[in-house]
């Protein structure tokens, strides 16, 4: 028996503004629930296919359910719309996180972890997700990371899809050659919203190429940078976002539970937190449980040139006997960057 009944919300402001390709998210009031949540709306003009296609979304995040995956409250319709309802997270999304800067080490560790586990229900499900990026990450009132949008999901039922439309500079590049997705092209985007998070926003669009190059030059896997990270970065950490993100799908971690048992093999050292300043320059800091915290700065000099100083809580700086080893004055911005790989640890 089908049952026509009525869901009104009130609309309270937007959220997300300008991270969705063909939708818009609000926050509302819902009277029914008696409470705030978030909407994502769609217009059926956005459907290329037939009216049965509308909910396909809700019933993705439906059939994914779980701890790292944004669940859905109910979904709906208008003549013109379609509603997906979703629980409201305060805490916002990764993409504000790391606008500023680099997520501290062990934070990044714990977001990457909870992708995967959630990437992993949803391929568990026969979906693949297709748009894996830092505001499509949120987190709960306990600060969960959750995989969130299906907006871009595409049902897995022969191991291949043909990819939708994403967004353009996530784009894995056999998509961009072949036009098909497997469960490797969000292995890819996982590898580069780890890339986006371990540098920081501002260090990864520093290298995003003017558009008519931005197509080549993802297929020739000249962007990201692979060679390119804050010198903080460990070692470990580095090899997990290079095979994430290789050219050929087949070289990649053959699942996102893969990609995790690697990633956690990655020993942090020191817990570094990076902040960078209006005049470029930045701050390492990292605690040493008994011993006292430690800050290494990277500032401007001059014309093309960067200083690297070191000191402990207290002290101005090291002491004279370590001073060859972690001061440097003049350099460039590369020697000094890799004279400052000796912490990363």
């Amino acid at each position: 028996m089908d049952v026509l009944a009525e869901i009104r919300y009130q609309k309270l402001r937007p959220i997300g503004v300008g991270q969705g390709m063909n939708s818009e998210v609000f926050l509302v009031f819902d009277p029914q629930l008696g409470g705030q949540i978030a909407v994502k709306e769609v217009p059926k003009t956005r459907f290329g296919a037939p009216a049965a296609s509308y909910f396909e979304e809700a019933g993705a995040m439906f059939a994914s359910a779980h701890p790292n995956v944004v669940p859905v409250l109910y979904a709906c319709q208008t003549p013109a719309q379609i509603s997906v309802a979703m629980p409201y997270y305060a805490n916002g999304s990764l993409h504000s996180r790391i606008e500023a800067g680099p997520l501290r080490l062990t934070e990044c560790l714990r977001v990457g972890h909870g992708v995967l586990h959630g990437l992993t229900q949803i391929h568990l499900q026969n979906f693949l997700h297709l748009d894996v990026k830092p505001s499509n990450v949120l987190f709960d009132d306990t600060d969960r990371p959750m995989v969130a949008d299906f907006g871009q999901a595409r049902s897995l039922s022969s191991g291949v899809v043909t990819a939708p439309r994403m967004y353009k500079h996530a784009f894995p590049p056999e998509t961009l050659q072949t036009t098909l997705a497997t469960v490797q092209s969000d292995v890819y985007q996982a590898g580069l919203l780890l890339y986006r998070a371990i540098n920081g926003n501002p260090y990864y669009e520093a290298q995003v190429p003017v558009p008519h190059e931005l197509r080549a030059k993802i297929i020739a896997g000249k962007f990201p940078n692979r060679e390119l990270f804050m010198p903080h970065v460990p070692k470990r950490l580095r090899t997990v976002i290079r095979k994430a993100l290789r050219l050929n799908p087949t070289d990649r971690y053959h699942s996102a539970t893969a990609m995790s048992d690697a990633l956690a093999k990655v020993e942090v050292a020191l817990d570094w937190t990076v902040t960078v300043a209006a005049n470029g320059t930045v701050t390492w800091r990292a605690t040493r449980g008994d011993r006292p915290d430690l800050a290494v700065e990277l500032s401007p000099s001059g014309v093309a040139e960067w200083d690297v100083s070191a000191s402990t809580a207290g002290c101005a700086g090291l002491r004279a006997k370590c001073r060859e080893r972690y001061w440097r004055s003049g350099l460039t911005r590369k020697d000094a960057e890799a004279h400052l790989s000796v912490f990363a640890g």
